[in-house]
Parts: structure tokens; C-alpha cells; sequence
């Protein structure tokens, strides 16, 4: 047998203590160092993503409270409604029916339980006060009824007469969203 002297002994005792420290800390302390922040960086991925659902479950709270009310202010409108009929009778009142030179109607289907109906129509000369008149009759939110789009020109027969092309938009209940 080897004899050692205290000082060796000392020497290994303290080397594999220092050995034991190193492996304590290597094998069990490091490993629970890292899996906490892993769990921290989960948990605040987490809390990150529950904050962008519940603005998403507002957001979608509010679209679905607003789609309700359309189909509510839908319900209340008459039910034989049609924006082609609805501009021809503004179009009377304003006294610019003459003035009419088309009106082109369509339809787009949506997803969900709506779909637009789109009339294009060209007005011609007719007075800055016609158009005016027309333009405020037509726009008529409790028939769901707006202008899209509108592009104006000076008539070039008639002074102080416009030529206009509209496209005028309605909300109608869709037959296969419903």
C-alpha cells in the first residue's frame, strides 16, 4: 500500500471537495438556474400572448356588437328595400331625374351575413344646388345607404353645369350569411 502524508491527503481532500463543488453546481444548481429563466421567458411569452387575446376578444366583441346592430338597423328597414328604386326617388324629389344619363347596378357577395349593393350612376348637367340636394338626400344612414365615390366635371356645353359620376353603396342581408 501507498502511504500518504497528511499534507497529500489534505491536498486530495481539498481537490475533491472542490471536484464535489464543481459537480454539485454543474450537474444540479446550473440546470435549475436555466430551466427557471426558460420558465420566466414561457411565462412572460405567455402573459404577452393572453394580453393580445384579450384585445382580440374585445376587438372581435365590438365588430360582433356592430354587426348586430346593422343587422338591427337592417331589420327595421322596410323590407321590400332597393337602393336602385331608394335613387330613383331621391333623384325625383331633387328634381334631377331628367339629369339621369345611367344607372348601372351590381351586387358583391361578402363573407359573413352581409353583401354590398353598388348603383353607378352619371348625372348630367345638373346645377351645383341639384347635386347638393340630391347628395344630402342619399346619404342616408338609417337606410344604410352612402356614397363610395364621386367625381365631378365642369360641363363643357353648359356653364355653371356639372357633369357627375357617383357610385352610391347599401348593406343588405346576405342569403348565404344568414
Amino acid at each position: 500500500m501507498i502511504k500518504v502524508s497528511r499534507r497529500d491527503r489534505m491536498v486530495l481532500a481539498a481537490g475533491g471537495t472542490v471536484l464535489l463543488i464543481f459537480f454539485v453546481f454543474q450537474l444540479g444548481i446550473f440546470p435549475l438556474l436555466d430551466k427557471r429563466s426558460q420558465l420566466r421567458r414561457g411565462i412572460e411569452t405567455r402573459e404577452e400572448a393572453l394580453v393580445q387575446m384579450r384585445d382580440l376578444q374585445a376587438r372581435y366583441r365590438e365588430l360582433h356588437g356592430k354587426a348586430n346592430a346593422l343587422l338591427d338597423q337592417l331589420g327595421s328597414r322596410e323590407a321590400n328595400f332597393s337602393l336602385f328604386s331608394f335613387l330613383e326617388q331621391m333623384a325625383a324629389k331633387s328634381e334631377i331625374k331628367q339629369n339621369i344619363a345611367y344607372m348601372r347596378p351590381s351586387t358583391t357577395a361578402g363573407e359573413g351575413p352581409f353583401r354590398e349593393t353598388l348603383v353607378e350612376m352619371k348625372l348630367q348637367e345638373v346645377t351645383l344646388k341639384q347635386l347638393v340636394d340630391f347628395l344630402i338626400l342619399v346619404e342616408a344612414p338609417e337606410k344604410i345607404v352612402a356614397l363610395k365615390r364621386i367625381s365631378i366635371q365642369e360641363n363643357t356645353q353648359r356653364k355653371g353645369a356639372l357633369d357627375v359620376i357617383m357610385q352610391v353603396v347599401s348593406l343588405d342581408r346576405s342569403t348565404e350569411g344568414a
